[in-house]
């Protein structure tokens, strides 16, 4: 019973909280509701100003995790950028290695076989080693030229707004290099089977 009575008694209470008493009618608009009222008025001022720090905050830290995933991207689009580079550089640079080396080779190997090879005495031959021997020194001179231009295209730096955009590191030498050693091998070869 005494907690019946209890429970009761704290209804009649939230009851007279709830409702203003009559004299309270006559109050001014701005203090309507008692003191229960402008206590839920503070309340609510505190909660939306809670409310809106916690949104700033939010807000702040998304602006500030944005940033660093832009960041983040263009560190990673530039070293995307100086890999390609230096890919391309690598096999443009293989690629006149592999001319200076055959030119180089094809010059010792013409001149043992031009020495050794008895027809070598006449006119025919030499002037196709000769000019052979020309084309394939200027290919040397090519393939380092070449060599030159790659080295100074890798070390320059070049911002590109797209990454996959890798400007070709040859030189127009690099284009002639393995011309001229074609003609080189064709003339020496056609040489040394005159003096056969």
């Amino acid at each position: 019973m005494r907690v019946l009575d209890t429970v009761g008694g704290l209804i009649q209470m939230g009851a007279r909280f709830r409702r203003p008493p009559e004299d309270d009618l006559q109050a001014p608009v701005g203090t309507a509701g008692g003191p229960l009222g402008q206590l839920e008025t503070r309340l609510a001022g505190v909660m939306v100003a809670a409310l809106k720090e916690a949104f700033d905050r939010d807000r702040a830290r998304m602006d500030l995790e944005r940033s660093q995933m832009e960041a983040e991207r263009e560190r990673a689009e530039t070293a995307l950028r100086a890999e390609l580079r230096r890919q391309a550089a690598e096999r443009a640079l293989g690629q006149l290695r592999m001319i200076a080396i055959m030119a180089f080779g094809l010059l010792m190997m013409s001149a043992a076989l031009g020495v050794w090879l008895p027809g070598m005495r006449t006119t025919a031959p030499r002037v196709l080693m000769g000019t052979g021997w020309i084309l394939g020194i200027g290919a040397l001179g090519t393939a380092f030229t070449a060599w030159q231009q790659v080295s100074a295209w890798t070390a320059a730096p070049r911002p590109s707004p797209d990454p996959t955009a890798v400007a070709s590191p040859l030189h127009p030498a690099a284009a002639a290099a393995p011309w001229l050693l074609l003609g080189a091998l064709a003339l020496t070869g056609v040489s040394l089977l005159t003096a056969l």
